[in-house]
């Protein structure tokens, strides 16, 4: 970014031998949120007991029992989740045990679900396995 010179307000101190600093101008740092352009990424050996909470995307091939909340969540095809899934947007090639709730759930055919999924909008490949109900929520 480009940054013009501050004007000075004030005439120069008559005084050159006078004890002043000039004044500096640094530009402003931008704030990047590195969460949003990330991916975490959980390799299919890792198995996790307890809540993973992000708010970026998770691209997932592991196991874990519990809750995964993540603003885009992709489950490969060695992932499982036994437990809750929260997701803005959701993509499943995996297995997911307990409710998935998103915006935007995909369902692979290479996918098996048993539980309750919440969505707004829902694509589902044929071949895929899916035991519960599906319940369309309002934006």
């Amino acid at each position: 970014m480009f940054f013009r010179k501050p004007k000075p307000k004030t005439a120069p101190p008559a005084n050159p031998s006078a004890n002043t600093l000039p004044l500096s101008h640094k530009p402003l740092e931008e704030k990047k949120d590195k969460n949003v352009s990330e991916i975490s990424d959980i390799s299919q050996g890792l198995k996790i007991t307890g809540s993973i909470i992000s708010k970026g995307k998770i691209r997932f091939n592991g196991t874990i029992k519990g809750t995964l909340e993540a603003k885009s969540l992709y489950v490969g095809e060695d992932g499982f989740i036994d437990g809750k899934v929260i997701a803005d947007e959701a993509v499943i090639l995996g297995k997911v045990k307990g409710s998935l709730k998103g915006k935007k759930v995909r369902l692979a055919s290479t996918s098996k679900i048993e539980g309750d999924t919440f969505h707004e909008v829902i694509a589902i490949e044929d071949g895929a396995i899916y035991e519960g109900s599906i319940k369309r929520i309002k934006p």
